[in-house]
């Protein structure tokens, strides 16, 4: 189950990256036809997604963790010793250690793309017109 919900970060992933174009692409044709300052408004809802998509992913950073914990046991032998139903209690370990992870995922290219490309081109387009 753990390893489903961490694949299933990856399908939200491309949810927001969908709901990312799907949102560009009328605002680049509203501003191509009527103001350019809708382009701003692309630009802001681009940063917006890139940012959804990085708290996304980063959030399976604190699932890997027990992923982890549960493979080394695995592999060492120990699984019979490792404590189940420990998601909650690894995930605040793993947050205390290491915060937030939104940041760091915001500059990973499958994070990156296609809301800085959206974003550019909106400023590009507001600049040329």
């Amino acid at each position: 189950m753990l390893q489903n919900f961490y694949e299933d970060i990856d399908s939200k992933g491309l949810t927001i990256k969908n709901w990312a174009i799907t949102v560009a692409v009328p605002i680049i044709g509203t501003g191509l036809f009527y103001r350019k300052e809708v382009f701003l408004v692309g630009i802001f809802a681009s940063v917006v997604f890139w940012y959804l998509e990085a708290y996304w992913r980063g959030l399976s950073h604190f699932f890997s963790a027990r992923i982890k914990n549960i493979e080394l046991a695995f592999r060492n032998g120990t699984w019979n010793e490792e404590v189940p139903l420990q998601v909650y209690s690894t995930w605040a370990t793993e947050y205390k250690r290491s915060k937030d992870q939104t940041l760091r995922y915001m500059f990973k290219l499958p994070s990156l793309l296609p809301h800085v490309v959206i974003a550019l081109v909106n400023l590009f387009l507001y600049f040329l017109f």
